[in-house]
C-alpha cells in the first residue's frame, strides 16, 4: 500500500519515528538503528511495511530498502512476528545480523534481548542462503567497532542514541571487546 513515506522527522521515541508529510504525522514502529539514524536527520525517507492484524493496522518504517528486506525475510521465519523481527534489527547492525545469519552463528542471534537460543536457530537455518549481498559472499563487518556495537546493543534496551553514545564513551578502554563495553556502561 505504502512504500516509503518522505517528510521532516517530527520526533524520534523509543521504538517509533514521527514523520511529518504534508502536514500529516505519521507514525512508524522502528528499529533502534533506524531510530537512531532518523534522529540524526532532520528530513528522512522510511521505507514501508503495513502489518494488517485483525484489530490493528501498524506500519513499520526502515531506514534503507535493504533493512526492510531483512524485516520481511525475518518475518517469513516460523514464530517471528512483524514486532519480533524489527527487535532482532534494533540488536545489531545489518552487515553484522547479515553476516551471523550467513555463518549461522547462533550465539550472535541469541544475544538480541528476546531472541532465544531455538528462535536463533530457525532464524539462521531458515535464512541461511536466503540472505543475498552485494557482490556476494558474507559482508565485511571489520569497519564495525565494538564502540558501535556497543551503542547499538544500548539502543535495543530501550537507551537513547546520544546516552547509549555518552556512556560508551565514558567507559571505553582500548582493546575491549563489545561484552565488556556494554558490561561497563551498563554498571554504571
Amino acid at each position: 500500500m505504502f512504500d516509503y513515506i518522505a517528510g521532516d522527522v517530527a520526533g524520534v521515541t523509543d521504538g517509533h519515528v514521527v514523520i511529518d508529510c504534508g502536514g500529516v504525522g505519521f507514525s512508524l514502529a522502528a528499529s533502534g538503528y533506524t531510530c537512531a539514524e532518523a534522529s540524526r536527520k532532520k528530513t528522512a525517507k522510511l521505507y514501508t511495511y503495513l502489518a494488517v492484524r485483525e484489530d490493528a493496522l501498524e506500519l513499520y518504517g526502515f531506514i534503507s530498502e535493504s533493512e526492510r528486506e531483512l524485516f520481511l525475510n525475518l518475518i517469513g521465519v516460523s514464530g517471528v512476528g512483524p514486532k519480533l523481527a524489527v527487535t532482532v534489527l534494533g540488536g545489531m547492525n545489518p552487515d553484522r545480523l547479515k553476516a551471523a545469519i550467513a555463518s549461522g552463528d547462533v550465539a550472535a542471534l541469541s544475544t538480541v534481548k528476546g531472541v532465544g537460543k531455538k528462535t536463533a536457530e530457525r532464524i539462521a537455518l531458515e535464512l541461511k542462503g536466503k540472505i543475498e549481498y552485494a557482490g556476494g559472499g558474507v559482508p565485511d563487518t571489520s569497519g564495525v567497532t565494538a564502540d558501535e556495537n556497543a551503542v547499538l546493543a544500548l539502543v535495543s534496551l530501550g537507551y537513547q542514541r546520544q546516552e547509549a553514545e555518552s556512556a560508551v564513551k565514558k567507559v571505553t578502554r582500548s582493546g575491549m571487546s563489545t561484552e565488556e563495553i556494554i558490561r561497563a556502561a551498563l554498571a554504571g
